[in-house]
């Protein structure tokens, strides 16, 4: 090892997507026993096992399907899994910056851990006062689609900023980039308000 080299950096977080689909079919499972449940756009996602005939998602290992052109489900239905899946991309996330944190400290530069730096450290505070945020509005009592939408977009900018501190490792096929994109597919697909047009995180807030 060259001076300054500093240590072979520690492996990126692997998904076990196996966990990560029984979770997604637990939330429909909650929400709507023994059925799927449909977006406002009428599209369902959901395991292979769970949702037969399904087409696989681009992007996401082949195990996770889409149906479209179904009936939408009734509000409280849609509402109770919608409140799932705010929980699982908050999980997701937290479990992501916890690998960020744990691979960024087993590598070194000039012989200090990486986590020491300016950058990385500012990167992980972002991520984590976004963290405690999402979990004050999500106790809030009352939440309406604008309230979910809101904290969406805000897990997925928070998302992308963790991702970043892997560096490359964190956009592998198996690593937790594909989690926090299965995350965000889950929630521009079912929290989307009626009537309002997806936009990128970076114009959210603007007009606000």
């Amino acid at each position: 090892m060259t001076p300054g080299q500093g240590a072979p950096p520690a492996p990126a977080a692997r998904v076990d997507f196996a966990a990560a689909l029984d979770a997604l079919d637990a939330c429909h499972e909650r929400a709507a026993p023994g059925a799927v449940v449909v977006s406002p756009g009428g599209w369902a996602i959901a395991s292979a096992a769970r949702l037969p005939g399904g087409a696989p998602v681009p992007g996401c290992p082949a195990a996770l399907v889409a149906a479209g052109h179904r009936a939408p489900a009734a509000g409280p239905v849609l509402a109770a899994f919608a409140d799932g899946l705010l929980r699982l991309q908050l999980g997701a996330l937290r479990e992501v910056l916890d690998g960020a944190v744990t691979h960024l400290g087993g590598r070194l530069s000039e012989g200090a851990s990486l986590l020491n730096r300016q950058l990385p450290r500012g990167a992980v505070a972002d991520v984590a006062l976004a963290l405690a945020e999402v979990e004050d509005l999500l106790g809030l009592p009352g939440p309406d689609g604008a309230r979910r939408w809101r904290v969406h977009r805000e897990l997925v900018t928070a998302g992308r900023t963790a991702i970043k501190l892997y560096g490359a490792s964190g956009f592998a096929a198996d690593g937790p980039g594909t989690r926090l994109y299965l995350t965000e597919l889950l929630g521009n697909t079912y929290l989307l308000p009626s009537g309002r047009p997806a936009r990128d995180t970076e114009t959210e807030g603007a007009d606000e």
